[in-house]
């Protein structure tokens, strides 16, 4: 049976304000508390695998507050998109440490109701409605992986990881277009490295090199104009490349 995930990422600015509030009441705060940050962009990218591992992509939705006017306006967009799409699990990395308090302190702060994939259900049963995967990297043992460090391992070229690093908060038209380009690629960067993870647990057909370049080819075909898409199809030239070299080999 066909599986559907949908890559979510949020981005996050610090609010000086709410800070110096929290710091007057206790000067030892920590400034990096996600109690002081808010929502300023969020995206989506949907990726369905079938039980044969061929790979398909969907739509990619993103949301910023020069849109949607504050905070509040962008949340309530991703928590209606994640509830028109119920049926299928929220993939994060890192999210239930970040991505999740910061939506649920949103959602209380502005009275929002949370979609049922961040919905906390102790003792839940069945499908997993959120899934994250650095929590799954870590398993049981101590060491955290990064993101970044998992898609260099993958030989994901740098310029697209290092555009991963945190952006600041825009002050121009044109840096809200760079900050909704960058969130959309962290969510295919997530989705790549969740494939990554497929892979290594064996699920039947899966094939990394084909199954990210369908995803990569998917994203351009939404994002043609895509502030990185030159980098995104040399990438995608590599990994043909590749393939083709496996053939070659195998023959």
């Amino acid at each position: 049976m066909a599986k559907t995930y949908i890559a979510l990422d949020a981005e996050f600015f610090w609010d000086k304000d709410l800070y110096k509030l929290h710091q007057a009441m206790d000067p030892d705060s920590n400034r990096h508390a996600v109690a002081v940050k808010r929502v300023m962009a969020a995206a989506a990218f949907q990726f369905t695998i079938d039980e044969e591992g061929r790979v398909s992509t969907g739509e990619i939705g993103s949301w910023c507050e020069r849109d949607w006017a504050d905070e509040a306006g962008v949340v309530m967009r991703v928590f209606d998109y994640l509830r028109a799409n119920d049926d299928k699990p929220v993939i994060t990395y890192g999210g239930l440490a970040t991505d999740v308090p910061i939506l649920l302190h949103a959602s209380i702060a502005h009275g929002l109701r949370l979609p049922p994939q961040l919905v906390d259900q102790p003792g839940r049963k069945g499908p997993r409605p959120h899934l994250d995967l650095g929590l799954m990297m870590k398993g049981g043992g101590r060491t955290w992986t990064h993101l970044s460090q998992l898609l260099l391992r993958m030989n994901v070229p740098f310029d697209l990881v290092a555009a991963k690093s945190n952006v600041p908060r825009p002050a121009s038209d044109g840096a809200w277009r760079n900050l909704r380009d960058h969130v959309e690629l962290d969510c295919l960067l997530l989705a790549i490295a969740k494939i990554g993870w497929l892979v290594a647990q064996g699920m039947n057909g899966l094939r990394l090199e084909p199954a990210i370049v369908t995803l990569v080819e998917g994203f351009l075909r939404r994002r043609p104009d895509h502030g990185l898409a030159g980098e995104l199809r040399t990438y995608i030239g590599s990994l043909h490349g590749k393939i083709a070299e496996g053939f070659e080999i195998a023959a």
